[in-house]
């Protein structure tokens, strides 16, 4: 009954928080989980395992304009890519995070939340106010439109996140509102889909963003289910990762995903202000911490991408993107 009622507050937050309202309802309710997670020990990764360490040093921070943001990409080039979803734009910073240009704008974007940038340098969003993913080419203001179909009798269609599956033919696509994840074809016709409202398997409750390791397996951040939903190239279940709570490798607002190079998988927890890493089998494997074994407390962290060595963290209600290198 417990987690019942707790997931009833989680969703009816979840739907104010998504449009940018709702922060207050999130600082308040973090502060206990913060106070808890202090609790935790001081945990660290092998010291074995360098490509799994979890020290990092803070590079700089990307701020400016910014307005809650809510998503982070790394272009081939390794240009960032920053979701300024309340102002309809995708900011677009060098390696350094200079400004150099904005994508979208409000006669062509509507509330977008989640973005990724193909290996070619097409920045596909997830245009969630329109119901459609956004395709802007290389370098270009000028996007192309793929509508997410309305599953039948379900609710208008709600793209959270997209990305670019290894066929380079076909999108991935989540549909938070319909609790689905579901692939199309570049011409919008539906390849397959999965998923509906509960917690078994190939069941969701509000899908929100999303990565692909480099074997194709998609994965999936449930921010009710409170864990990580793992699927093979064609929607079916492979693992989950984590689960209900504010103890290391459990979740209590999951939010945002990457995954490395080295299939390491990174999650944002927005509440308990911190980021976790798993490896290859979803198993915990330490939290993202500072040169001196301290645990890195983010505020409101949502979106996050990885780039080598480097770790990207949005902030959103600091209006910034935090990015960091892990220590050798």
């Amino acid at each position: 009954m417990k987690w019942v009622i707790v997931q009833n507050i989680l969703e009816a937050i979840h739907h104010r928080e998504r449009r940018g309202a709702g922060i207050i309802c999130a600082v308040l309710l973090s502060f206990c989980c913060t106070v808890h997670f202090a609790l935790w020990p001081n945990v660290s990764l092998g010291e074995t395992n360098a490509q799994a360490r979890c020290h990092y040093k803070l590079l700089f921070y990307i701020e400016g304009p910014l307005k809650l943001p809510s998503d982070v990409a790394i272009g081939p080039m390794g240009w960032i890519y920053v979701l300024d979803g309340t102002q309809d734009l995708v900011r677009v910073y060098n390696k350094k995070g200079a400004h150099i240009y904005d994508l979208g704008g409000h006669k062509l974007l509507n509330m977008p939340l989640g973005l990724s940038v193909s290996h070619s340098g097409e920045v596909i969003v997830a245009d969630s106010g329109n119901h459609r993913i956004a395709i802007f080419p290389p370098g270009l203001n000028e996007p192309s439109y793929i509508n997410v179909p309305s599953p039948p009798g379900g609710r208008p269609s709600d793209p959270t996140d997209a990305v670019l599956a290894p066929d380079g033919r076909s999108l991935i696509v989540v549909d938070n509102d319909n609790h689905r994840v579901i692939s199309l074809d570049k011409q919008g016709g539906v390849r397959w889909e999965t998923g509906t409202m509960g917690r078994s398997v190939e069941e969701f409750r509000f899908p929100f963003l999303m990565d692909m390791d480099k074997q194709g397996l998609i994965y999936v951040v449930e921010v009710i289910n409170t864990r990580v939903q793992v699927l093979d190239q064609d929607g079916h279940y492979v693992r989950f990762i984590g689960g209900w709570g504010i103890d290391p490798g459990k979740f209590f607002r999951p939010k945002g995903i990457a995954v490395n190079d080295d299939g390491h998988v990174y999650v944002s927890d927005s509440y308990v202000g911190v980021v976790q890493v798993f490896d290859k089998e979803g198993d915990f494997v330490g939290v993202v911490s500072r040169q001196d074994g301290e645990i890195w407390r983010f505020k409101t962290p949502v979106g996050i991408a990885v780039r080598g060595k480097e770790l990207f963290v949005v902030e959103m209600i600091l209006n910034r993107v935090s990015v960091l290198r892990a220590i050798d």
